[in-house]
C-alpha cells in the first residue's frame, strides 16, 4: 500500500473517488465533485493505493485560528475493508498533520457506527460531546477529539 497525498488531479481521478465515496456510504454522505476539488485545494486529502487502485481516502479540513483539523471523511473500498487500511491511513495522516504543526484532530460519527467508533477509540479519540439533532431531527452525532502533539 502506497501513502500519498491528493494534489492536482484531473477530472477523471476525482470521479474515481466519487465513486469510491458513494459505493462506501451508498450513495448517502460521501463527498461529491464540488466538495472534493474544495478539500484538495483548501484542506488535506489523503489516499492508500495498490495496483494504481484507490484502496481508502481520508479528508480533512483546518479549523480557524486553532491548530487543529476536522476530519470531514474517511472510506475504504469494499473489498479493502477489514484489512488494516483505514487504521493505516489513519495513523501516517495523523503522522503527516502532526509533522505540519496541528495538535488535534476532531471528528463526528453516528452513535450507532460501532465498526468506526471502535476504530476511532483504538486509535486513542474520545468522545467529548453528543451532538443530538446535528443533521436534522434524530440524525445524531458524537464529537470525537484526539491530541497529537
Amino acid at each position: 500500500m502506497e501513502f500519498k497525498e491528493v494534489k492536482n488531479v484531473d477530472l477523471p481521478f476525482l470521479k474515481k473517488i466519487v465513486e469510491l465515496e458513494d459505493e462506501a456510504f451508498e450513495g448517502q454522505g460521501g463527498v461529491d465533485l464540488w466538495i472534493l476539488k474544495a478539500l484538495i485545494r483548501y484542506g488535506k486529502v489523503f489516499m492508500l493505493e495498490e495496483n494504481s487502485e484507490i484502496v481508502s481516502i481520508v479528508e480533512y479540513m483546518q479549523c480557524f485560528e486553532k491548530k487543529e483539523v476536522f476530519l470531514y471523511g474517511i472510506c475504504t473500498r469494499k473489498k479493502y475493508r477489514y484489512q488494516g487500511n483505514a487504521k493505516q491511513i489513519m495513523k501516517e495522516s495523523e503522522a503527516y498533520l502532526k509533522s505540519l504543526g496541528y495538535t488535534a484532530i476532531s471528528l463526528t460519527v453516528d452513535p450507532t457506527n460501532e465498526i468506526g467508533i471502535k476504530l476511532y477509540k483504538d486509535l486513542g479519540y474520545e468522545v467529548v460531546e453528543y451532538q443530538a439533532n446535528e443533521y436534522g431531527q434524530g440524525i445524531h452525532r458524537y464529537l470525537m477529539k484526539k491530541v497529537i502533539i
